[in-house]
Protein backbone atom coordinates (compact mmCIF):
# COMPACT_ATOMS: atom_id res chain seq x y z
CA UNK A 1 0.00 0.00 0.00
CA UNK A 2 1.34 3.42 -0.92
CA UNK A 3 1.13 6.35 1.48
CA UNK A 4 2.57 8.91 -0.91
CA UNK A 5 0.00 10.09 -3.41
CA UNK A 6 1.66 10.17 -6.83
CA UNK A 7 -0.08 12.16 -9.56
CA UNK A 8 2.53 10.95 -12.05
CA UNK A 9 1.31 7.37 -11.60
CA UNK A 10 -2.24 8.41 -12.44
CA UNK A 11 -1.09 10.29 -15.54
CA UNK A 12 0.89 7.20 -16.57
CA UNK A 13 -2.32 5.20 -16.23
CA UNK A 14 -4.01 7.62 -18.64
CA UNK A 15 -1.04 7.23 -21.00
CA UNK A 16 -1.53 3.46 -20.91
CA UNK A 17 -5.22 3.89 -21.70
CA UNK A 18 -4.42 6.01 -24.76
CA UNK A 19 -1.75 3.56 -25.91
CA UNK A 20 -4.13 0.63 -25.41
CA UNK A 21 -6.88 2.31 -27.43
CA UNK A 22 -4.44 3.12 -30.26
CA UNK A 23 -3.16 -0.46 -30.33
CA UNK A 24 -6.71 -1.83 -30.21
CA UNK A 25 -7.71 0.31 -33.21
CA UNK A 26 -4.61 -0.71 -35.14
CA UNK A 27 -5.29 -4.42 -34.55
CA UNK A 28 -8.97 -4.10 -35.48
CA UNK A 29 -8.12 -2.15 -38.61
CA UNK A 30 -5.47 -4.66 -39.77
CA UNK A 31 -7.85 -7.59 -39.24
CA UNK A 32 -10.67 -5.79 -41.05
CA UNK A 33 -8.47 -4.81 -44.00
CA UNK A 34 -7.59 -8.48 -44.43
CA UNK A 35 -11.24 -9.50 -44.34
CA UNK A 36 -12.64 -6.56 -46.32
CA UNK A 37 -9.90 -5.15 -48.62
CA UNK A 38 -12.38 -2.67 -50.10
CA UNK A 39 -12.38 -0.85 -46.74
CA UNK A 40 -8.61 -0.38 -47.02
CA UNK A 41 -9.03 0.95 -50.55
CA UNK A 42 -11.55 3.53 -49.34
CA UNK A 43 -9.30 4.57 -46.42
CA UNK A 44 -6.37 4.93 -48.82
CA UNK A 45 -8.46 7.16 -51.09
CA UNK A 46 -9.55 9.29 -48.12
CA UNK A 47 -5.94 9.57 -46.98
CA UNK A 48 -4.75 10.53 -50.48
CA UNK A 49 -7.38 13.25 -50.68
CA UNK A 50 -6.17 14.68 -47.38
CA UNK A 51 -2.54 14.59 -48.56
CA UNK A 52 -3.51 16.35 -51.79
CA UNK A 53 -5.20 19.12 -49.79
CA UNK A 54 -2.11 19.51 -47.59
CA UNK A 55 0.18 19.77 -50.64
CA UNK A 56 -2.03 22.45 -52.17
CA UNK A 57 -1.95 24.39 -48.91
CA UNK A 58 1.85 24.18 -48.80
CA UNK A 59 2.02 25.47 -52.40
CA UNK A 60 -0.30 28.32 -51.51
CA UNK A 61 -3.26 27.05 -53.53
CA UNK A 62 -5.10 25.48 -50.62
CA UNK A 63 -7.95 27.99 -50.83
CA UNK A 64 -9.21 26.67 -54.19
CA UNK A 65 -12.94 26.70 -53.39
CA UNK A 66 -13.93 24.42 -56.27
CA UNK A 67 -11.27 21.87 -55.32
CA UNK A 68 -12.23 21.90 -51.63
CA UNK A 69 -15.92 21.50 -52.46
CA UNK A 70 -15.17 18.57 -54.76
CA UNK A 71 -12.90 16.98 -52.12
CA UNK A 72 -15.57 17.36 -49.43
CA UNK A 73 -18.18 15.77 -51.72
CA UNK A 74 -15.84 12.91 -52.61
CA UNK A 75 -14.92 12.25 -48.96
CA UNK A 76 -18.58 12.26 -47.97
CA UNK A 77 -19.43 9.71 -50.66
CA UNK A 78 -16.49 7.48 -49.70
CA UNK A 79 -17.40 7.66 -46.00
CA UNK A 80 -21.01 6.72 -46.79
CA UNK A 81 -19.83 3.82 -48.94
CA UNK A 82 -17.52 2.65 -46.15
CA UNK A 83 -20.34 2.84 -43.60
CA UNK A 84 -22.66 0.76 -45.81
CA UNK A 85 -20.01 -1.93 -46.34
CA UNK A 86 -19.42 -2.17 -42.58
CA UNK A 87 -23.12 -2.46 -41.77
CA UNK A 88 -23.71 -4.97 -44.59
CA UNK A 89 -20.97 -7.19 -43.12
CA UNK A 90 -22.32 -7.02 -39.56
CA UNK A 91 -20.07 -4.28 -38.17
CA UNK A 92 -21.03 -1.10 -36.37
CA UNK A 93 -20.60 1.97 -38.59
CA UNK A 94 -18.12 3.35 -36.00
CA UNK A 95 -16.10 0.13 -35.86
CA UNK A 96 -12.93 1.88 -37.04
CA UNK A 97 -13.14 4.69 -34.49
CA UNK A 98 -10.87 4.70 -31.41
CA UNK A 99 -12.51 3.39 -28.26
CA UNK A 100 -11.69 5.42 -25.16
CA UNK A 101 -12.35 4.60 -21.54
CA UNK A 102 -13.56 8.21 -21.23
CA UNK A 103 -15.08 9.75 -24.36
CA UNK A 104 -15.34 13.17 -22.70
CA UNK A 105 -11.59 13.85 -22.61
CA UNK A 106 -10.40 10.98 -24.86
CA UNK A 107 -8.37 9.68 -21.90
CA UNK A 108 -6.35 12.90 -21.65
CA UNK A 109 -7.59 13.56 -18.10
CA UNK A 110 -8.30 17.21 -18.82
CA UNK A 111 -10.88 19.15 -20.79
CA UNK A 112 -9.09 22.42 -21.47
CA UNK A 113 -7.49 23.33 -18.16
CA UNK A 114 -10.12 21.55 -16.05
CA UNK A 115 -9.77 18.05 -14.65
CA UNK A 116 -12.13 15.62 -16.35
CA UNK A 117 -14.41 13.58 -14.09
CA UNK A 118 -12.45 10.44 -15.05
CA UNK A 119 -9.24 11.95 -13.64
CA UNK A 120 -11.07 13.06 -10.51
CA UNK A 121 -12.33 9.49 -10.06
CA UNK A 122 -8.82 8.06 -10.44
CA UNK A 123 -7.62 10.46 -7.75
CA UNK A 124 -10.46 9.38 -5.44
CA UNK A 125 -9.59 5.71 -6.01
CA UNK A 126 -5.95 6.39 -5.13
CA UNK A 127 -7.02 8.21 -1.97
CA UNK A 128 -9.21 5.25 -0.96
CA UNK A 129 -6.26 2.86 -1.27
CA UNK A 130 -4.04 4.94 1.00
CA UNK A 131 -6.76 5.60 3.61
CA UNK A 132 -6.48 2.23 5.44
CA UNK A 133 -10.29 1.84 5.61
CA UNK A 134 -11.48 1.53 2.00
CA UNK A 135 -12.96 -1.94 2.62
CA UNK A 136 -15.37 -0.63 5.29
CA UNK A 137 -16.80 2.44 3.69
CA UNK A 138 -19.26 0.71 1.39
CA UNK A 139 -21.10 -0.62 4.45
CA UNK A 140 -20.47 2.27 6.85
CA UNK A 141 -21.50 5.63 5.43
CA UNK A 142 -24.22 8.24 5.84
CA UNK A 143 -26.62 6.32 3.57
CA UNK A 144 -26.46 3.30 5.91
CA UNK A 145 -26.49 5.26 9.18
CA UNK A 146 -29.50 3.91 11.10
CA UNK A 147 -31.11 6.50 13.38
CA UNK A 148 -33.50 3.91 14.81
CA UNK A 149 -30.80 2.70 17.20
CA UNK A 150 -31.09 5.94 19.14
CA UNK A 151 -33.91 6.39 21.65
CA UNK A 152 -36.31 9.24 20.85
CA UNK A 153 -37.76 9.58 24.35
CA UNK A 154 -36.03 12.09 26.59
CA UNK A 155 -35.34 11.06 30.19
CA UNK A 156 -35.74 13.52 33.08
CA UNK A 157 -31.99 14.11 33.46
CA UNK A 158 -31.42 14.57 29.73
CA UNK A 159 -31.40 17.93 27.96
CA UNK A 160 -31.90 16.12 24.66
CA UNK A 161 -32.76 12.55 23.75
CA UNK A 162 -30.10 10.29 22.17
CA UNK A 163 -32.01 10.68 18.89
CA UNK A 164 -32.00 14.49 19.04
CA UNK A 165 -28.36 14.42 20.05
CA UNK A 166 -27.25 12.25 17.13
CA UNK A 167 -29.32 14.39 14.76
CA UNK A 168 -27.38 17.42 15.95
CA UNK A 169 -24.04 15.57 15.67
CA UNK A 170 -24.82 14.43 12.11
CA UNK A 171 -25.67 18.01 11.13
CA UNK A 172 -22.38 19.24 12.60
CA UNK A 173 -20.50 16.41 10.86
CA UNK A 174 -21.94 17.44 7.50
CA UNK A 175 -20.97 21.04 8.22
CA UNK A 176 -17.43 19.81 8.95
CA UNK A 177 -17.40 18.08 5.54
CA UNK A 178 -18.79 21.15 3.77
CA UNK A 179 -16.06 23.40 5.21
CA UNK A 180 -13.28 20.84 4.87
CA UNK A 181 -10.15 22.26 3.29
CA UNK A 182 -11.30 25.85 3.70
CA UNK A 183 -10.70 26.11 7.43
CA UNK A 184 -8.80 24.22 10.13
CA UNK A 185 -11.20 22.07 12.16
CA UNK A 186 -10.91 19.06 14.45
CA UNK A 187 -13.39 16.75 16.17
CA UNK A 188 -13.23 14.44 19.18
CA UNK A 189 -16.07 11.93 19.34
CA UNK A 190 -16.51 10.35 22.75
CA UNK A 191 -18.97 8.04 24.41
CA UNK A 192 -19.20 4.54 25.79
CA UNK A 193 -18.43 1.43 23.75
CA UNK A 194 -20.94 0.56 21.02
CA UNK A 195 -22.49 4.00 20.56
CA UNK A 196 -21.47 4.42 16.90
CA UNK A 197 -18.29 6.48 17.20
CA UNK A 198 -16.23 4.54 14.67
CA UNK A 199 -19.21 4.28 12.32
CA UNK A 200 -19.53 8.07 12.36
CA UNK A 201 -15.82 8.57 11.64
CA UNK A 202 -16.18 6.24 8.65
CA UNK A 203 -19.16 8.24 7.39
CA UNK A 204 -17.12 11.43 7.49
CA UNK A 205 -14.05 9.74 5.99
CA UNK A 206 -16.01 8.52 2.95
CA UNK A 207 -17.32 11.98 2.14
CA UNK A 208 -13.86 13.51 2.47
CA UNK A 209 -12.32 10.80 0.28
CA UNK A 210 -15.02 11.24 -2.36
CA UNK A 211 -13.94 14.87 -2.67
CA UNK A 212 -10.41 13.69 -3.52
CA UNK A 213 -8.79 14.54 -0.18
CA UNK A 214 -6.35 12.20 1.58
CA UNK A 215 -7.46 10.35 4.71
CA UNK A 216 -5.38 8.16 7.04
CA UNK A 217 -7.29 5.97 9.50
CA UNK A 218 -5.55 4.25 12.42
CA UNK A 219 -6.46 2.92 15.82
CA UNK A 220 -4.51 4.69 18.55
CA UNK A 221 -2.68 1.44 19.28
CA UNK A 222 -1.81 0.88 15.63
CA UNK A 223 -0.59 4.43 15.28
CA UNK A 224 1.71 4.25 18.31
CA UNK A 225 3.00 0.69 17.96
CA UNK A 226 3.09 0.11 14.21
CA UNK A 227 3.60 3.54 12.68
CA UNK A 228 5.40 5.72 15.26
CA UNK A 229 7.47 3.11 17.12
CA UNK A 230 7.90 1.08 13.94
CA UNK A 231 9.65 4.03 12.31
CA UNK A 232 11.33 5.95 15.14
CA UNK A 233 12.69 2.95 17.02
CA UNK A 234 14.00 0.75 14.24
CA UNK A 235 16.14 -2.14 15.33
CA UNK A 236 18.49 -2.59 12.37
CA UNK A 237 19.78 -1.00 9.17
CA UNK A 238 17.25 -2.84 7.02
CA UNK A 239 14.34 -1.35 8.96
CA UNK A 240 16.05 2.05 8.92
CA UNK A 241 15.93 2.07 5.11
CA UNK A 242 12.32 0.90 5.00
CA UNK A 243 10.66 3.52 2.76
CA UNK A 244 7.19 2.22 3.57
CA UNK A 245 7.65 2.85 7.30
CA UNK A 246 8.93 6.33 6.60
CA UNK A 247 6.02 7.08 4.27
CA UNK A 248 3.48 5.86 6.84
CA UNK A 249 5.06 7.98 9.56
CA UNK A 250 5.14 11.11 7.39
CA UNK A 251 1.54 10.50 6.34
CA UNK A 252 0.51 11.01 9.98
CA UNK A 253 1.49 14.65 9.53
CA UNK A 254 0.67 15.14 5.84
CA UNK A 255 -2.73 13.48 5.37
CA UNK A 256 -5.52 15.99 4.84
CA UNK A 257 -7.53 14.15 7.50
CA UNK A 258 -6.06 11.90 10.20
CA UNK A 259 -8.48 9.65 12.10
CA UNK A 260 -7.27 8.27 15.44
CA UNK A 261 -9.77 5.65 16.58
CA UNK A 262 -10.15 4.28 20.13
CA UNK A 263 -7.84 6.70 21.91
CA UNK A 264 -7.21 5.31 25.39
CA UNK A 265 -7.10 1.63 24.42
CA UNK A 266 -3.41 1.72 23.48
CA UNK A 267 -0.50 1.05 25.84
CA UNK A 268 0.20 4.43 27.46
CA UNK A 269 3.66 5.46 28.64
CA UNK A 270 5.71 8.64 28.68
CA UNK A 271 7.18 7.91 25.26
CA UNK A 272 3.83 7.19 23.58
CA UNK A 273 2.21 10.27 25.13
CA UNK A 274 5.08 12.45 23.87
CA UNK A 275 4.77 11.10 20.33
CA UNK A 276 0.97 11.32 20.33
CA UNK A 277 1.15 14.92 21.51
CA UNK A 278 3.63 15.71 18.74
CA UNK A 279 1.33 14.35 16.03
CA UNK A 280 -1.76 16.15 17.35
CA UNK A 281 0.09 19.40 18.04
CA UNK A 282 1.92 19.50 14.70
CA UNK A 283 -1.34 18.97 12.84
CA UNK A 284 -2.99 21.80 14.78
CA UNK A 285 -0.09 24.13 13.94
CA UNK A 286 -0.10 23.17 10.24
CA UNK A 287 -3.89 23.50 9.97
CA UNK A 288 -4.44 19.80 9.16
CA UNK A 289 -7.73 18.31 10.37
CA UNK A 290 -7.88 15.41 12.84
CA UNK A 291 -10.76 13.33 14.18
CA UNK A 292 -10.28 11.38 17.41
CA UNK A 293 -12.73 8.85 18.84
CA UNK A 294 -12.45 7.70 22.44
CA UNK A 295 -14.31 6.15 25.34
CA UNK A 296 -12.66 8.87 27.46
CA UNK A 297 -14.08 12.33 28.05
CA UNK A 298 -11.73 15.31 28.49
CA UNK A 299 -11.29 14.53 32.20
CA UNK A 300 -10.32 10.95 31.35
CA UNK A 301 -7.88 12.15 28.70
CA UNK A 302 -6.27 14.47 31.24
CA UNK A 303 -5.93 11.61 33.75
CA UNK A 304 -4.61 9.05 31.24
CA UNK A 305 -2.29 11.35 29.31
CA UNK A 306 -1.20 14.83 30.40
CA UNK A 307 -2.86 18.12 31.24
CA UNK A 308 -0.96 19.69 28.34
CA UNK A 309 -2.31 17.14 25.86
CA UNK A 310 -5.87 17.46 27.19
CA UNK A 311 -5.54 21.24 27.00
CA UNK A 312 -4.63 21.19 23.31
CA UNK A 313 -7.64 18.98 22.62
CA UNK A 314 -9.98 21.21 24.65
CA UNK A 315 -8.77 24.37 22.90
CA UNK A 316 -8.79 23.11 19.32
CA UNK A 317 -11.42 20.37 18.98
CA UNK A 318 -15.20 20.30 18.72
CA UNK A 319 -16.69 17.77 21.14
CA UNK A 320 -19.30 15.25 19.96
CA UNK A 321 -20.70 13.21 22.85
CA UNK A 322 -22.69 10.20 21.61
CA UNK A 323 -24.90 8.59 24.24
CA UNK A 324 -27.75 6.13 24.36
CA UNK A 325 -28.07 2.35 24.17
CA UNK A 326 -25.24 0.03 23.16
CA UNK A 327 -25.95 -0.46 19.45
CA UNK A 328 -24.23 -3.83 19.39
CA UNK A 329 -26.58 -5.09 22.08
CA UNK A 330 -29.61 -3.60 20.30
CA UNK A 331 -28.59 -5.39 17.09
CA UNK A 332 -28.27 -8.71 18.94
CA UNK A 333 -31.67 -8.22 20.56
CA UNK A 334 -33.33 -7.44 17.22
CA UNK A 335 -31.70 -10.48 15.66
CA UNK A 336 -33.01 -12.75 18.43
CA UNK A 337 -36.50 -11.25 18.12
CA UNK A 338 -36.57 -12.03 14.39
CA UNK A 339 -35.81 -15.68 15.13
Amino acid sequence: MSYTFDMDEILKKLDRRRNDSARDLRERREALYEKLPEIKEIDDELRNGTLMAIRKKVKGTGNDIAFLAELEKRNSELSEKKKNILIKNGYDENYLERRYVCNLCKDEGYIGNEKCKCLKQLIVEARYLESNISDRLEQENFSTFDMSYYRQERLEDEKVSPYENIQNILAKSKEFIKKFGDTSQNIIIFGETGRGKTFLTNCIAKEILDEGHSVFYLTAGGMVEDVINGYLFRRNEEEYDDKEKKARYEFLFNADLLIIDDLGTESVNRQSVTQLFRVVNDRIISGKSTIISSNLDIKGIKENYTERFAGRIAENYDFFNIFGANIRMVKKKRLLERH
